[in-house]
């Protein structure tokens, strides 16, 4: 069937008519639209397009930006999105790197319906990283306090956290996406949300033949929050194996807590930090495909053939200053150590991380902005070796 220019122009006006038309407001420029957490990219936070379905209580919503990085790496080849963990791998090792990607440009969608019993919300939204095809975010649906899907986890908060070019949090802050279900309460400034999320242990790699993960009861987190200035949290995993597929059967039970808050020292400066402890929760710890790489594992065997979950301690502080409307700078330093045995068959594991960053960016509009940023990481390993590696990442955003 064949459709004519002009009735193509007439359903295309009748979607873009007066925002008056619209069931819902439009959502207002710095509003977050993504499970109360905004963009970690920075302004404007939001869909600005959205239209309403002529003839229902349906808004749709089209979003997005368009991003080039362009990254040059003079010791360690850092991956498309900077990869802290490849430092300790040799095979990354390099004399200089170049690389322009634009991977991290992203997609998404989102609804609004109202009902008899409430608002029915989606959203969808998808990248290219890491390998230039679609790959999934963030997919989930929300009725009235509920939540189902794929999202950030509810042991995450972005109160503390600062603005950077890099892709995601730096080491030492949880930095998640689980499929979930999730209630949260609002009451003024004061959320408290409940969820039992995907579990996925992760089994150290030196033991990986010998422990195999059985995920039998879902990860349990709680977070409260006060007017995005102060965040706490919490979570209790339960983490087996099976010797039916390896030679261990054994369970334990994973703990943590992290806070964050969000301290302003005048008007234009904002100083934020984060504070994670707990044992048997390093899948939370911002680990790409930790499920393959094991960098921060949750549990190994001991020498009686018992699991164990592996302590973590972590933190970061970054200092935000808006100098002038158009203008912002950033530094920051964070922090991961884990405690696993100090034998020889763990000598190449990650013992402590160190991350630092410092940058500019310049926002030319609220939906266009360019920045330069240096990254610096510095990992120790179990046996002593130290490895440090710099990153330079030029970036420029188009958001729509």
């Amino acid at each position: 069937m064949k459709i004519k220019p002009l009735a193509l122009c007439t359903i295309f006006a009748s979607l873009t008519a007066a925002p008056g038309v619209q069931a819902f407001d439009v959502v207002e420029a710095g509003q977050p639209v993504v499970t109360g957490e905004p963009s970690r990219v920075g302004p404007p936070w939001n869909h600005r397009s959205t239209f309403n379905i002529p003839g229902t209580g349906t808004d749709i919503a089209f979003g997005g930006y368009v991003k080039l990085d362009a990254l040059y790496d003079p010791d360690y080849d850092l991956g498309t999105a900077t990869s802290p963990y490849n430092v300790n791998n040799a095979a990354n090792e390099l004399d200089g790197k170049t690389r322009f990607t634009a991977y991290e440009s992203r997609l998404n969608f989102r609804t609004q319906t109202k009902t008899d019993v409430g608002t029915v919300k989606s959203y969808v939204e998808v990248h290219f990283l890491p390998d230039g095809k679609f790959n999934l975010r963030h997919a989930y649906g929300e009725l009235n306090g509920f939540l189902a899907g794929q999202t950030w986890s509810n042991f995450q908060s972005f109160v503390g956290a600062g603005r950077t070019l890099a892709l995601g949090d730096p080491q030492g802050y949880v930095f998640q996406r689980h499929a979930q279900v999730r209630y949260t309460s609002k009451n003024g400034p004061n959320m408290f949300a409940v969820a039992l999320e995907n579990p996925q242990m992760v089994v150290d790699r030196t033991n990986a033949s010998a422990a195999s993960a059985q995920d039998q009861v879902p990860d349990l987190t709680v977070r409260y929050e006060y007017a995005r200035s102060f965040s706490v949290s919490g979570i209790v995993r339960h983490l087996s194996t099976d010797d039916t597929k390896s030679t261990i059967d054994d369970s334990v039970v994973g703990y943590g807590a992290m806070a964050m808050a969000s301290v302003p020292l005048g008007n234009a400066t904002t100083l934020k930090g984060t504070a994670t402890f707990g044992s048997g929760i390093g899948n939370y710890m911002g680990n790409p495909a930790n499920n393959v790489f094991r960098n921060t594992p949750d549990v190994y065997v001991d020498a009686s053939g018992d699991l164990e979950t592996v302590d973590i301690t972590a933190f970061g502080v970054s200092l935000n200053h808006n100098w002038n409307t158009k203008w912002f700078s950033s530094v920051g330093y964070s922090m991961l150590e884990q405690d696993l045995p100090s034998t020889g068959a763990y000598n190449t594991e990650v013992d402590t991380l160190d991350y630092a960053y410092a940058n500019v960016i310049w926002d030319i509009t609220t939906r266009v902005f360019v920045g330069l940023e240096y990254q610096y990481v510095n990992i120790d390993q179990v046996g002593g070796e130290s490895n440090d590696a710099s990153r330079l990442q030029a970036s420029a955003s188009f958001q729509f």
